[in-house]
């Protein structure tokens, strides 16, 4: 007699055999190495379901960021106060992937976001860019002549100033968040008063757009990783762009030493930058992201700088970005 359970585990193989051979696979499996979100069952159809956690609440751009990245997949977010709380959610397994923004055109790299990740442990498993386009929204009833107040992110107020020289009468105010701003307007039915965010949340919250496109560079793209609790044993041959942190011994050459082997293996050295190491004056780490065509070169490569550190930690592994950058080159 065959017991419940070893049907079911039975039943899952099969039907993650299934998953695996589908049009699913591809856009999933190709796209994130080594790793696959739950099996549900609806309506005897076999469907991928994902927690994905975001800083900030609903309507914010790492929902929309995150949207974008799994397409047409169905996601759930998961919201976060915090990048801290982000980065736990992964950790301790709570949610299948993370989205965390890393940097910006305008900002520059979010270096608390990356020590986020490089002191935690989880592993970067793709990228995204997206175009940062703030929108003017306000209650249907209301007009750009009867605002008398705008709240938002200091960031996105700072990048829409110029928008609202033109109206002296209406009152700037910061708030925590795009998103929650938009949120409150509506929930609280706050006439007279408008909020800056993306579409995504004013969608959400029912809230009428008054101006699209307010920033003043249209140039305002941010990147952002999607993380997962780390895996180096699957999948990692498909990628073809990593992230890596190191600490040099502090002497003539150090740098200059591994660049050198990057170029020997034949990695395309995308970017590199310095980060101080807080109680080690003058001394730094440096964050480096390369793209490599074979990852056999990519792990040889590795194995030849590690020896040369005072600290090595790959970052992630992961499929490059290619299509939301390219779609950024042509905006």
């Amino acid at each position: 007699m065959y017991t419940a359970s070893f049907i079911t585990v039975t039943f899952l193989k099969a039907a993650r055999e299934v998953v695996c051979n589908s049009v699913i696979k591809d856009k999933l499996y190709n796209r994130i190495p080594g790793k696959w979100p739950g099996i549900f069952f609806d309506n005897n159809l076999i469907r991928i379901e994902m927690k994905v956690s975001i800083q900030g609440i609903r309507g914010a751009f790492h929902e929309v960021a995150a949207r974008q990245y799994f397409n047409n997949l169905k996601i759930e977010i998961i919201e976060n106060r915090t990048f801290t709380e982000l980065i736990e959610s992964v950790k301790t397994n709570l949610v299948d992937y993370g989205v965390i923004a890393i940097e910006n055109t305008i900002s520059g790299t979010i270096h608390h976001n990356l020590d986020l990740v490089r002191e935690s442990g989880v592993s970067i498993c793709g990228e995204i860019f997206l175009r940062i386009q703030q929108n003017l929204a306000l209650l249907p009833g209301d007009t750009l002549l009867s605002l008398k107040e705008i709240r938002s992110h200091y960031m996105a107020i700072n990048q829409t100033r110029d928008f609202f020289r033109a109206y002296p009468h209406i009152n700037i105010v910061e708030s925590d968040d795009t998103a929650i701003s938009i949120k409150e307007v509506a929930e609280n039915n706050l006439t007279g008063v408008g909020a800056i965010g993306s579409q995504c949340a004013i969608d959400l919250y029912g809230l009428k757009t008054l101006a699209k496109g307010i920033e003043t560079n249209k140039k305002n793209f941010t990147r952002f990783w999607i993380i997962q609790i780390k895996n180096e044993s699957e999948g990692l041959e498909n990628s073809g762009k990593a992230s890596l942190s190191i600490v040099l011994p502090n002497k003539k050459g150090s740098l200059s030493q591994i660049l050198s082997i990057i170029s020997f293996y034949d990695i395309d050295l995308t970017k590199i930058e310095s980060s101080p190491i807080i109680g080690e004056p003058w001394h730094y780490r440096f964050f480096i992201d390369v793209k490599y065509q074979s990852y056999s070169h990519f792990l040889s490569m590795m194995g030849a700088i590690k020896p040369l550190t005072h600290e090595f930690i790959n970052l992630g592994c992961y499929i490059e970005a290619v299509h939301s950058f390219n779609q950024i080159q042509n905006q």
